[in-house]
Protein backbone atom coordinates (compact mmCIF):
# COMPACT_ATOMS: atom_id res chain seq x y z
CA UNK A 1 0.00 0.00 0.00
CA UNK A 2 1.32 3.44 -0.95
CA UNK A 3 2.40 5.70 1.89
CA UNK A 4 0.02 8.51 2.77
CA UNK A 5 1.09 11.92 1.41
CA UNK A 6 2.05 14.34 4.17
CA UNK A 7 2.65 18.08 4.05
CA UNK A 8 3.78 20.19 6.99
CA UNK A 9 3.93 23.96 6.95
CA UNK A 10 6.02 26.31 9.08
CA UNK A 11 6.69 30.02 8.91
CA UNK A 12 10.26 31.32 9.11
CA UNK A 13 10.38 35.08 9.60
CA UNK A 14 7.06 35.41 7.81
CA UNK A 15 8.07 33.17 4.90
CA UNK A 16 6.40 29.87 4.05
CA UNK A 17 8.26 26.55 4.21
CA UNK A 18 6.54 23.27 3.31
CA UNK A 19 7.93 19.80 4.11
CA UNK A 20 6.39 17.27 1.71
CA UNK A 21 6.66 13.51 2.07
CA UNK A 22 5.36 10.76 -0.24
CA UNK A 23 4.45 13.16 -3.04
CA UNK A 24 6.92 11.65 -5.51
CA UNK A 25 6.24 8.17 -6.87
CA UNK A 26 8.57 5.53 -5.33
CA UNK A 27 9.71 4.36 -8.78
CA UNK A 28 10.68 7.93 -9.63
CA UNK A 29 12.50 8.28 -6.30
CA UNK A 30 14.53 5.15 -7.10
CA UNK A 31 15.24 6.33 -10.64
CA UNK A 32 16.45 9.76 -9.54
CA UNK A 33 18.55 8.16 -6.79
CA UNK A 34 20.34 6.13 -9.46
CA UNK A 35 20.60 9.02 -11.94
CA UNK A 36 22.35 11.44 -9.57
CA UNK A 37 25.16 8.94 -9.13
CA UNK A 38 26.04 9.40 -12.80
CA UNK A 39 26.22 13.18 -12.58
CA UNK A 40 29.60 14.88 -12.96
CA UNK A 41 30.25 16.92 -9.82
CA UNK A 42 32.71 19.82 -9.87
CA UNK A 43 34.04 21.96 -7.01
CA UNK A 44 33.48 25.38 -8.51
CA UNK A 45 30.79 27.24 -6.57
CA UNK A 46 30.82 28.73 -3.09
CA UNK A 47 27.82 28.78 -0.78
CA UNK A 48 28.10 32.57 -0.94
CA UNK A 49 30.85 35.08 -1.83
CA UNK A 50 33.63 35.58 0.70
CA UNK A 51 33.50 32.18 2.42
CA UNK A 52 35.96 29.27 2.05
CA UNK A 53 35.20 25.89 0.57
CA UNK A 54 33.98 24.67 -2.80
CA UNK A 55 31.31 21.99 -2.29
CA UNK A 56 30.79 19.62 -5.23
CA UNK A 57 27.85 20.46 -7.46
CA UNK A 58 26.51 19.55 -10.89
CA UNK A 59 24.44 21.81 -13.13
CA UNK A 60 21.30 20.29 -14.65
CA UNK A 61 20.49 21.02 -18.29
CA UNK A 62 17.83 23.74 -18.41
CA UNK A 63 16.10 21.90 -21.27
CA UNK A 64 15.13 19.16 -18.82
CA UNK A 65 13.22 21.53 -16.57
CA UNK A 66 10.23 21.71 -18.91
CA UNK A 67 10.43 18.25 -20.50
CA UNK A 68 11.49 15.82 -17.79
CA UNK A 69 8.70 14.15 -15.76
CA UNK A 70 10.63 14.55 -12.52
CA UNK A 71 10.98 18.32 -12.82
CA UNK A 72 7.40 18.59 -13.98
CA UNK A 73 6.43 16.83 -10.77
CA UNK A 74 8.54 19.19 -8.64
CA UNK A 75 6.98 22.17 -10.38
CA UNK A 76 3.48 20.78 -9.78
CA UNK A 77 4.26 20.40 -6.06
CA UNK A 78 5.59 23.97 -5.90
CA UNK A 79 2.52 25.31 -7.71
CA UNK A 80 0.26 23.48 -5.26
CA UNK A 81 2.10 24.86 -2.23
CA UNK A 82 2.14 28.41 -3.65
CA UNK A 83 -1.16 28.30 -5.50
CA UNK A 84 -2.11 31.36 -7.48
CA UNK A 85 1.50 32.42 -8.10
CA UNK A 86 3.04 32.41 -11.57
CA UNK A 87 6.30 30.41 -11.43
CA UNK A 88 9.05 30.44 -14.03
CA UNK A 89 12.10 28.16 -14.20
CA UNK A 90 15.40 29.74 -13.19
CA UNK A 91 17.97 27.04 -12.51
CA UNK A 92 18.47 23.51 -11.21
CA UNK A 93 21.59 21.83 -9.88
CA UNK A 94 22.61 18.93 -7.65
CA UNK A 95 24.82 18.97 -4.55
CA UNK A 96 26.73 15.91 -3.35
CA UNK A 97 28.00 16.48 0.18
CA UNK A 98 30.31 13.96 1.82
CA UNK A 99 32.31 14.08 5.05
CA UNK A 100 34.66 17.07 5.12
CA UNK A 101 32.64 19.26 2.76
CA UNK A 102 31.99 22.67 4.26
CA UNK A 103 28.74 24.49 3.55
CA UNK A 104 27.82 27.98 4.71
CA UNK A 105 24.47 29.68 5.19
CA UNK A 106 23.00 31.14 2.02
CA UNK A 107 19.90 32.60 0.45
CA UNK A 108 18.85 31.67 -3.07
CA UNK A 109 17.53 35.14 -3.85
CA UNK A 110 17.49 38.64 -2.30
CA UNK A 111 15.92 38.88 1.15
CA UNK A 112 12.89 40.82 -0.13
CA UNK A 113 12.24 38.46 -3.06
CA UNK A 114 9.29 36.05 -3.22
CA UNK A 115 11.09 33.52 -5.43
CA UNK A 116 10.64 29.83 -4.61
CA UNK A 117 13.20 27.07 -4.04
CA UNK A 118 12.35 23.38 -4.32
CA UNK A 119 14.81 21.18 -2.41
CA UNK A 120 14.64 17.46 -3.20
CA UNK A 121 16.62 14.87 -1.24
CA UNK A 122 17.98 12.42 -3.81
CA UNK A 123 20.21 10.29 -1.58
CA UNK A 124 19.13 6.62 -1.97
CA UNK A 125 19.16 5.94 1.78
CA UNK A 126 19.58 7.85 5.02
CA UNK A 127 20.14 6.92 8.66
CA UNK A 128 19.50 9.21 11.61
CA UNK A 129 23.08 8.95 12.90
CA UNK A 130 24.48 10.06 9.55
CA UNK A 131 23.30 13.63 10.19
CA UNK A 132 23.33 16.05 7.27
CA UNK A 133 20.11 17.87 8.19
CA UNK A 134 19.34 21.13 6.40
CA UNK A 135 19.13 24.03 8.83
CA UNK A 136 16.82 26.97 8.11
CA UNK A 137 17.47 30.25 9.95
CA UNK A 138 15.21 33.17 10.75
CA UNK A 139 16.19 36.78 10.11
CA UNK A 140 17.80 36.96 13.57
CA UNK A 141 20.21 34.18 12.49
CA UNK A 142 18.68 31.70 14.93
CA UNK A 143 18.11 28.12 13.74
CA UNK A 144 14.35 27.87 13.23
CA UNK A 145 13.98 24.46 11.57
CA UNK A 146 16.10 21.36 10.96
CA UNK A 147 14.92 19.08 8.15
CA UNK A 148 16.17 15.50 7.87
CA UNK A 149 17.29 14.43 4.37
CA UNK A 150 14.86 11.54 3.97
CA UNK A 151 15.01 10.03 0.45
CA UNK A 152 12.29 11.48 -1.76
CA UNK A 153 11.43 14.31 0.62
CA UNK A 154 10.61 17.66 -0.99
CA UNK A 155 11.00 21.01 0.76
CA UNK A 156 9.30 23.95 -0.94
CA UNK A 157 10.07 27.38 0.47
CA UNK A 158 10.72 30.99 -0.29
CA UNK A 159 14.25 31.20 -1.61
CA UNK A 160 14.96 34.15 0.68
CA UNK A 161 14.99 31.89 3.76
CA UNK A 162 18.56 31.52 4.99
CA UNK A 163 19.62 27.86 4.97
CA UNK A 164 22.70 25.68 5.35
CA UNK A 165 23.37 22.06 4.50
CA UNK A 166 24.39 20.08 7.56
CA UNK A 167 27.82 18.49 7.93
CA UNK A 168 28.14 14.72 7.91
CA UNK A 169 29.67 13.29 11.12
CA UNK A 170 32.97 11.48 11.55
CA UNK A 171 31.14 8.16 11.74
CA UNK A 172 30.38 8.55 8.05
CA UNK A 173 34.05 9.18 7.31
CA UNK A 174 34.96 5.98 9.15
CA UNK A 175 32.48 4.06 7.01
CA UNK A 176 33.90 5.64 3.85
CA UNK A 177 37.41 4.57 4.86
CA UNK A 178 36.13 1.04 5.44
CA UNK A 179 34.58 1.04 1.99
CA UNK A 180 37.93 1.93 0.46
CA UNK A 181 39.29 -1.31 1.90
CA UNK A 182 36.37 -3.35 0.56
CA UNK A 183 35.93 -2.82 -3.20
CA UNK A 184 32.92 -5.16 -3.23
CA UNK A 185 30.63 -2.40 -1.94
CA UNK A 186 31.53 0.83 -3.78
CA UNK A 187 27.86 1.71 -4.21
CA UNK A 188 27.54 2.52 -0.50
CA UNK A 189 29.78 5.54 -0.95
CA UNK A 190 26.90 7.31 -2.68
CA UNK A 191 24.35 5.94 -0.22
CA UNK A 192 26.04 7.77 2.65
CA UNK A 193 26.41 11.06 0.79
CA UNK A 194 23.86 13.80 1.23
CA UNK A 195 22.66 14.40 -2.32
CA UNK A 196 20.15 17.15 -2.99
CA UNK A 197 18.62 18.65 -6.11
CA UNK A 198 17.74 22.34 -5.93
CA UNK A 199 15.22 23.78 -8.37
CA UNK A 200 14.85 27.57 -8.31
CA UNK A 201 11.65 29.20 -9.56
CA UNK A 202 11.05 32.87 -10.27
CA UNK A 203 7.73 34.31 -9.12
CA UNK A 204 6.51 36.41 -12.05
CA UNK A 205 4.25 39.42 -11.72
CA UNK A 206 0.90 38.61 -13.27
CA UNK A 207 -0.43 40.95 -15.93
CA UNK A 208 -4.12 41.56 -16.49
CA UNK A 209 -6.04 42.83 -19.49
CA UNK A 210 -9.14 44.92 -18.89
CA UNK A 211 -11.95 45.07 -21.45
CA UNK A 212 -13.92 48.27 -21.40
Amino acid sequence: MAAEPRVGRVMVSGRDLFICDNLVDPAMVAGIGAAVQGQHYVRKEKSRPGVPGLPPSSDIDSALLTKDAFFQRLRAIAEKMFSGEALQDLRAYANCAAYGDDYHAQRDCPQDSRNVTVLYYANPTWERDWGGETIFYNDDNDAAMAVSPRPGRVVVSRGAILRRSGRLPEAVANLERALELDPRTPQLAFNIANIAILFMLLVRQRTYSYIR
